[in-house]
């Protein structure tokens, strides 16, 4: 299935293991293809360099495991047509892209909450000085320090309300942004099929999943749920989670054969 995974966070455990887990004939050849770009795919036929890596690590058990992990992988591929794939990979990068618009548009609603309720106490604070220096004109006081403080506070609400302002205008930008990938998403889920996409997210949501002893009832029943919601999010968190498996398993071989 041409799937990515990132492997810019794999890269320092890879050049400090390749000693441990291939000739150094071999070495450069594997590093090359593994480090060469931003991600490494698993393709259909043959042995990647991303499997032969996996073939070297000296724990059988592991290497057992993250081979049929990597076949596994392979297998799900061979349910789909290259065009189904390359729209696969199209929309699990929309649905990052979409993860992260929301994150934007989250901090940019929360800016804005934050600047309008500071707004409010300093608006507040304004009316109550405006108060206290009539009425020390009155009573003949000096009131000179009262009016610097209200104008710091003058200040700080004109910062302030230019905060609404200018996060108002970035939540619009990005929940158009947001209309807009998910409608590319709408477009991709469809034109894969929507049951296509829940069964390979349940297929790879198995593959990265722990051992049942080790599994929250909990968590499983949510991620079931998001399968079904959300097949595209799923499919990118459950590759995230191999991509980590295959980190720490290369890690632990490389500690292990220091």
């Amino acid at each position: 299935m041409s799937i990515q995974l990132d492997t810019t966070r794999l890269t320092g455990a890879m050049q400090t293991s390749a000693q441990d887990v291939a000739t150094p004939a071999e070495t450069g050849k594997i590093l090359s293809a593994l480090l060469g770009g931003a991600s490494v795919t698993v393709t259909n036929g043959g042995m990647t360099d991303l499997e032969a890596l996996v073939a070297r690590l000296k724990n059988e058990s592991e290497r057992t495991r993250l081979s049929m992990m990597l076949m596994s992988l392979v297998a799900v591929s061979q349910s789909l047509d290259e065009s189904q794939r390359q729209r696969l990979e199209q929309g699990i990068a929309l649905s990052e892209k979409l993860d992260e618009l929301q994150k934007s548009l989250d901090k940019s609603c929360g800016d804005q909450a934050e600047a309008k309720a500071a707004a409010m106490l300093l608006q507040a604070k304004i009316e109550q000085l405006q108060k206290q220096i009539e009425q020390a004109v009155q009573d003949g006081k000096d009131h000179n320090k009262l009016v610097e403080e209200q104008e710091r506070a003058r200040a700080e609400l004109k910062a302030k309300e230019q905060i609404v302002a200018d996060t108002h205008g970035q939540i619009a930008e990005t929940k158009n942004a947001i209309s807009s990938v998910k409608g590319q998403i709408s477009a991709i889920v469809n034109s894969i099929g929507e049951n296509t996409l829940k069964t390979i997210a349940n297929d790879i949501a198995t593959l990265a999943a722990p051992e049942k002893a080790e599994r929250p009832a909990e968590t499983e029943k949510a991620e079931k749920k998001e399968a079904l919601n959300d097949p595209l999010n799923a499919i990118r968190e459950s590759l995230d989670r191999i991509e980590r498996d295959l980190n720490e398993a290369i890690e632990a071989n490389r500690i292990a054969t220091v």
